[in-house]
């Protein structure tokens, strides 16, 4: 039995290691809905999964996206996820295959609705979560569609965690 067991761990080198360095952990399955701007919480729901590594927790003030943060009691954050914004209200645009020349462009479409989820650590000091999304620069020489994240990310959903 003990030889059979060496053997089995030989045949598959590949799924060892990434289980080992990161066994699925405590998480909270955060489920939201947004419709054109507007973003609301629809579930928390408590698992155990693999979460994504954070991404650094500081000197991301000025920083332009969408990303997850989750806040402790005094308001610090102690794990940070940036994502593709899922709210973006625009879409790419084929150009007819009839015009020359012609790339690919994004238009608005603002009117998007959809949902999202988003993973966390649940962790005993994560006690809210909050979202943060850029929003497009509404005049100047980048507004319109090359402005889709052109200024800072601001929060733009904040909620306490279930205990």
């Amino acid at each position: 039995m003990h030889h059979a067991r060496k053997s089995k761990k030989k045949a598959k080198p590949k799924k060892k290691p990434a289980k080992s360095s990161s066994p699925p952990a405590k998480a909270l399955r955060l489920t939201f809905s947004y419709d054109g701007d507007k973003v609301k919480l629809i579930s928390q729901q408590r698992t155990e999964m693999i979460v994504p590594p954070s991404d650094p927790v500081t000197g991301f003030r000025q920083q332009k996206g969408f990303w997850a943060e989750v806040k402790s009691e005094s308001d610090k954050t102690l794990y940070r996820q940036v994502m593709h914004n899922p709210t973006r209200n625009d879409a790419e645009v084929f150009p007819d295959p009839d015009t020359p020349g012609a790339g690919i462009s994004r238009e608005p479409a603002p009117q998007r609705k959809g949902v999202f989820v988003v993973v966390v650590p649940d962790t005993e000091k994560g006690n809210e979560v909050t979202l943060s999304r850029s929003a497009p620069d509404e005049t100047g020489p980048e507004s319109g569609i090359r402005a889709l994240a052109s200024k800072p990310a601001t929060e733009i959903l904040r909620f306490k965690l279930k205990k």
